[in-house]
């Protein structure tokens, strides 16, 4: 009965989810498939001092691939707890993915990969890894972009007058995990340090203006009518069948 109800309180999430899943393909694959077919140019922008002190660490990578997982998680243990904190996120991440493949496409950076010969399992995945895609789609991270959004999702969830709370395990757990996915990405050379910066700098924009224009009580109260709406289509479809 509680996994039933569980599910019928996240089901509101499914269609965003899908709408999502969209729009993060569309960004990074539809972009790559146009740098592919030489429709974008990309230029390789300057490696900062930092990233020159930035060592490659192959354990990493299984961290980095922690990254979505751990999102779809976040996702719906949010949706679950704080339908309003679920919102503005949602629509904080859409805008996010929405601009970062704008600047692929018009700002697009290339990544060069260091030298390295794998030795371990872990190292031939950091290889395949590189190899899986191409070198483009850097700034900004999208992996970062997911990376603070679970942040600031684990940092919303458990808000004032919030019936439904979010575990604090799992709230350190998941903090703690973030940080080590931007971590991931510049120890396994899958990103530059202004990456991370960019994927920062633009959620911190972001994030406040959807909140502080109160998009997530603007689409509960949008949910709200449109369930009402049904009912009552519902009520006089019953009327017209008893006439």
């Amino acid at each position: 009965m509680k996994l039933k109800q569980f599910f019928s309180r996240i089901s509101y999430a499914i269609i965003p989810f899908i709408i999502f899943a969209i729009i993060l393909f569309l960004t990074f694959f539809g972009v790559e498939q146009l740098y592919n077919a030489g429709l974008i140019n990309a230029s390789q922008y300057h490696i900062t001092t930092i990233d020159s002190y930035i060592p490659l660490v192959p354990w990493f990578i299984y961290i980095y691939y922690l990254t979505f997982p751990l999102g779809i998680i976040l996702f719906f243990y949010l949706a679950y707890t704080n339908k309003k904190a679920f919102y503005n996120l949602y629509i904080t991440l859409v805008i996010c993915f929405i601009m970062s493949g704008l600047i692929y496409i018009f700002a697009e950076t290339i990544l060069t990969k260091p030298d390295f010969e794998p030795q371990s399992f872990t190292d031939k995945l950091v290889v395949f890894t590189w190899g899986s895609t191409s070198p483009v789609n850097n700034f900004p991270s999208q992996h970062c972009f997911m990376a603070f959004a679970i942040i600031i999702g684990c940092i919303t969830a458990n808000g004032s007058g919030n019936d439904r709370k979010m575990s604090k395990i799992f709230i350190y757990i998941a903090i703690v995990l973030s940080i080590m996915v931007c971590m991931s990405t510049v120890f396994t050379k899958q990103h530059y340090f202004l990456d991370i910066l960019g994927s920062f700098d633009i959620m911190l924009i972001v994030y406040p203006i959807v909140r502080v224009c109160g998009t997530g009580d603007k689409l509960i109260k949008f949910e709200e009518k449109r369930k009402e709406r049904k009912k009552l289509k519902k009520i006089e479809k019953n009327l017209n069948r008893e006439k």
